[in-house]
């Protein structure tokens, strides 16, 4: 702060003088900053605004919930499983490959279920051909136009509004059970439409269950015919050839070997669809690996490895000879114990299955992929492929050993077979024909039993568990809410307005700002007390009452007194003991209270006992006279225009010591005047009788007619006033006076109201805190 005082050092003995720091260097010295203590001194500033906008606020916002449409909530409860109906696994495969679809759903299908446009549609199908009620009890069903006609509403909006307002909710999350729930602005409707949805998802889900089951009981049933005819057409085909040949029976030994060769050559068939389907998987695999790095497959293959191969084909052998074993002696597994080649085949079954497990597992990493692949060929991709290529070679494997000793097997039972009698291998094939068709006919003939009664027990996925109900209480609109959003709102607008009042404020708001620009005494007189006309005192050398301005003479113990004094004594004392003798108090505009000033600081040099002369040198605007009841028609301008007397042109007032010398009336060119010999020698003679004389000088940032009245004199004072003057002004008004080398001694802050004061240059709350120590004193 020290860098912003400059003094003159006067050789000739005159006053010193602070000088004006331009805004310019002054503005780095203190930064605006929002700090914390700022804004809450700004929110108890405003406290009283910020009450009433948050008051309105939540009051609108009350009121408006009045207006709203209050809503109810209705919610029911569903089970949605199927797992208690289900089917045997055997019937829900057939239904499935039957009709296409299950007999059972996941839960969040069947929620997709309940979400979608054909559902919705179909509540309101449903709801629309109940015709439950009036429009005011459902107006879900009805709707209006720009008319206002009523009319009802088609089944796709009534589904618009129940798709959008319906939702539904798991209880809990390992929980089969929905919580279905819909708004609605009548009670009764809300319960309906909850129902609704329950209802219709019980009845649809009903009709598929139903719907499937009959479709494959139909399915079955013509399964049943064929298969009965054709077990006919084979007992008939048996009879005709038993009757023909005489053959009634088939050896004991002759029926294995045509149920073994049969079976054999089934399992080749089987076996070699399988090869199919997995080469061709293999080769699909290999040119995606292929795709991913050219030669990648190759590799693969090759770690594969012989050593499974020839396990997988060992254990085939093995496997193929124990069949034949069991095929050629029946009854062989209940012998105790058994044979020792049929426990050698099964210990090495065993320990073959074994040691392919385990060479399998080394084929991989902990992470499933392939350590035939370099690190950095890992991916993700890749090794998926992997894993899955090597599963596919060890199926792929295993089906050509199986191959291999199938067909080996199969070349050894046809030269066994061609031994038989050719009739009794005949009366075999046909025998065993007539069994198969007879297994075939009797397993469809109890799944449809099955089915016919399933088809009978479907009642669909759902189950109410609590039905929709009909509130009471309506959940909307929450008045909580609407607060809540009623005081924000407040809030908002009471930032705005302290934003728009605060911060685009223009004028002087805060001592500080005068603190940037000047560091002479700055005084800070607060706001005037107001008087009741009871108090009110009445002049005794003028005429009238005595304004409220003229503090020092209502109430000389009042806080505005007492800064009145404080300014009186930093003019006196911040130069040496003694007054300057002539001070200039000025203004940036109009207003600001300088007439004020002056009068209360000349009644208060007058107290300390020093001869003090006021002189009104506003000739535009005077209004010293009027502060002290004096007549204004006859003053300065009239002495100078030579229509007064010198005796006439000073007035007494109700201090002894205090003189004024009014601006008078009349004055065509006030600059003039102010500048004549005539007004010099006046200031000369004056000089000689009093010790202070105070000119109350037109505002200098608006009005340039004390120019010389400013240069001339001892000191200067600027007046502001809180919260009117703008700062452009101020500082352009003193830039000016630096430039006429006027001495500015002090400023003085006017109407001061602390309570509004948010950050001055000793802290916030500074003169809170000075104004109630001085009445607590009191």
């Amino acid at each position: 702060m020290s860098n912003l005082l400059h003094k003159n050092n006067n050789p000739h003995g005159e006053l010193d003088k602070f000088q004006y720091v331009p805004r310019s260097n002054a503005s780095n010295s203190q930064t605006s900053v929002l700090d914390p203590h700022k804004i809450i001194s700004i929110l108890l500033k405003y406290k009283w605004i910020v009450a009433l906008f948050l008051v309105m606020g939540a009051t609108a916002a009350w009121f408006y919930a009045d207006t709203v449409t209050p809503t109810y909530l209705s919610n029911g409860k569903i089970i949605i499983s199927s797992t208690d109906q289900s089917p045997t696994d055997e019937l829900s495969k057939i239904i499935s490959q039957t009709t296409g679809q299950g007999t059972s759903s996941t839960l969040e299908n069947e929620l997709q279920v309940l979400q979608s446009r054909k559902f919705a549609l179909q509540v309101a199908e449903d709801l629309i051909s109940k015709e439950p009620g009036s429009r005011k009890e459902f107006p879900i069903l009805w709707q209006a136009d720009e008319n206002g006609d009523v009319y009802k509403s088609s089944q796709d909006k009534v589904a618009d509004k129940i798709e959008k307002g319906t939702k539904f909710q798991k209880v809990q999350e390992e929980s089969d059970v929905i919580e279905v729930s819909f708004i609605s602005p009548s009670p009764e409707e809300a319960a309906e439409v909850v129902n609704a949805v329950m209802e219709t998802y019980i009845t649809i889900s009903k009709q598929q269950s139903r719907k499937a089951a009959q479709a494959t009981t139909e399915f079955l049933e013509q399964e049943k015919q064929k298969l009965q005819g054709k077990l006919q057409e084979s007992e008939q085909e048996l009879r005709r050839y038993m009757d023909s040949t005489g053959l009634v029976d088939v050896e004991e030994q002759s029926t294995g070997m045509v149920a073994q060769k049969s079976d054999t050559e089934a399992e080749l068939r089987r076996i070699n669809l399988e090869l199919e389907a997995i080469t061709e998987n293999i080769g699909n695999y290999e040119n995606q690996l292929e795709r991913v790095k050219p030669g990648l497959s190759e590799q693969f293959s090759e770690a594969i490895g012989p050593r499974i191969r020839n396990s997988q084909e060992m254990l085939a052998r093995m496997e193929q000879e124990k069949s034949l074993i069991i095929a050629k002696n029946p009854g062989v597994l209940q012998r105790d114990p058994l044979p020792s080649r049929l426990q050698y085949l099964n210990k090495e079954i065993t320990r073959l299955k074994s040691e392919i497990d385990s060479m399998s597992q080394k084929l991989f990493t902990s992470d499933n992929e392939f350590l035939g692949i370099n690190g950095e060929d890992r991916a993700e991709m890749v090794s998926r492929i992997q894993t899955r290529l090597v599963e596919l070679r060890m199926q792929k494997n295993q089906l050509e050993s199986r191959r291999s000793t199938l067909s080996t097997h199969k070349n050894e039972m046809d030269a066994n077979f061609n031994s038989l009698p050719e009739g009794m291998v005949k009366l075999a094939k046909l025998q065993r024909e007539v069994r198969i068709n007879e297994e075939l006919y009797l397993n469809v003939l109890r799944q449809y039993a099955d089915m016919s009664v399933l088809r009978q027990s479907q009642f669909g996925f759902g189950r109410v568990v609590d039905p929709g109900y009909v509130p009471d209480i309506p959940v909307g609109p929450n008045k909580k809410i609407f607060l809540v959003l009623g005081l924000m709102l407040g809030g908002i607008l009471a930032a705005g307005y302290i934003f728009i009042k605060e911060f685009r404020d223009n004028s002087i708001n805060n001592v500080g700002q005068l603190r940037t620009i000047y560091l002479p005494p700055i005084t800070v007189i607060p706001s005037f007390e107001k008087l009741s006309n009871g108090d009110i005192k009445s002049f005794e050398k003028g005429k009238g009452k005595v304004p409220k301005e003229l503090v020092l003479l209502q109430n000389n113990s009042s806080i505005a007194s007492e800064a009145v004094r404080r300014l009186k004594n930093n003019i006196i004392y911040q130069q040496g003991e003694k007054p300057p003798q002539t001070i200039v108090i000025t203004s940036a505009e109009k207003g600001d209270g300088k007439s004020t000033v002056a009068s209360n600081l000349g009644i208060a040099l007058a107290e300390e006992g020093y001869w003090t002369l006021i002189i009104g040198t506003d000739f535009r605007r005077p209004k010293l006279h009027k502060y002290f009841g004096l007549d204004g028609e006859n003053g300065l301008v009239n002495y100078l225009q030579g229509e007064l007397t010198f005796d006439e042109l000073i007035q007494d007032t109700d201090v002894d010591t205090l003189k004024i010398i009014s601006a008078g009336s009349g004055a065509d060119i006030p600059d003039v005047i102010s500048n004549s010999t005539k007004f010099q020698k006046l200031m000369e003679k004056m000089k000689e009788v009093f010790d202070v004389i105070i000119l109350d000088t037109p505002p200098y940032g608006i009005i340039s007619d004390s120019t010389a009245m400013l240069k001339q004199a001892d000191a200067t004072v600027v007046v502001a006033k809180y919260r009117k003057t703008n700062k452009g002004m101020m500082f352009r008004t003193m830039e000016e006076l630096e430039q006429i080398n006027a001495n500015v001694i002090s400023i003085v802050l006017n109407d001061f109201d602390y309570r509004k004061e948010t950050n001055s240059y000793y802290g916030s709350g500074y003169y809170q805190s000075l104004y109630s120590n001085y009445e607590d004193y009191l």
